[in-house]
């Protein structure tokens, strides 16, 4: 395994054109051949990888195992000949660079790189799914506060609206506390973690909704603001009303779809079956 340093920046290379959060649908081939595997694919929405210097890759190592077999990570140095990022612009802005295709073309990966055991990486997967759930909710009850502070009611529907926004981020709040007290005692409980994802990308969909309704025309307009230093430029969040909603739906999305997050709910945690 090869030696990261602290410096060093990485991107998680896991979704592929046509198979959209189905990570065990991946088609990105390594084929071991000798000391090195030999990676051929594309993957697309990899976030930040035109700044990293590693991808943590999931690959396909063996074709012809079931499809939530056979698969493997990768730490792929983004200067291995071979690799080429192309960062694209979100819909709000042609300068907002944050997801990328990758593509692959005979690349050459150390078999050091593997990360876990050969044909394992859906455990590898998972861990990795459930750290992220495990702190995304920090980020929606971010901009749910946001959100408090912004949207201005005025009349009974809105401030029915607004009290629900009030409800979901004491909730969210609360609930994800107490999930990171659980891990912290080393008492995680991955699948649960679906309840913060799906609750905190929702809530914060349906109130930037609300609030660009509530807007009207106004909403369209990009406001000229000065707002609280925001690191990782998520400046974006004090633009239009339009804006923010626009790139709401983008939480419900990343990390697994609101529709896998419902599935791993209903079969993991209320334990209902599958048909």
């Amino acid at each position: 395994m090869p030696i990261l340093r602290a410096e060093m920046t990485a991107s998680l290379g896991m979704s592929e054109p046509g198979a959209g959060s189905d990570l065990a649908s991946l088609r990105t081939r390594a084929d071991l051949d000798g000391e090195h595997f030999v990676v051929n694919g594309q993957k697309v929405w990899t976030s930040g990888a035109h700044d990293a210097d590693v991808l943590l890759t999931f690959v396909r190592t063996d074709p012809e195992a079931p499809k939530h077999r056979g698969i493997s990570v990768l730490l792929i140095p983004t200067d291995t000949p071979g690799v080429t990022r192309r960062p694209f612009p979100s819909m709000s802005d042609h300068e907002d660079l944050d997801f990328n295709e990758v593509f692959f073309t005979d690349a050459l990966v150390p078999v050091e790189n593997l990360v876990g055991p050969l044909n394992e990486g859906w455990r590898v997967a998972n861990g990795s799914l459930g750290h992220e759930r495990a702190m995304l909710w920090v980020g929606y009850a971010d901009r749910l506060r946001e959100l408090l502070v912004d949207f201005r009611p005025s009349g009974v529907l809105q401030q029915d609206h607004y009290a629900s926004l009030v409800m979901d981020f004491e909730a969210l709040r609360l609930l994800g506390s107490a999930a990171m007290a659980r891990a912290h005692r080393g008492d995680e409980d991955v699948p649960s973690l679906s309840v913060l994802k799906l609750l905190g990308s929702e809530a914060v969909q349906s109130a930037s909704e609300h609030a660009l309704s509530a807007a009207g025309a106004d909403g369209l307009v990009h406001p000229t603001l000065t707002g609280p230093f925001a690191p990782l430029n998520l400046d974006s969040h004090y633009g239009s009303w339009f804006d923010r909603y626009c790139r709401s739906f983008a939480a419900t999305i990343a990390g697994g779809t609101s529709e896998i997050q419902r599935n791993i709910i209903a079969q993991r945690v209320l334990g209902l079956p599958r048909k």
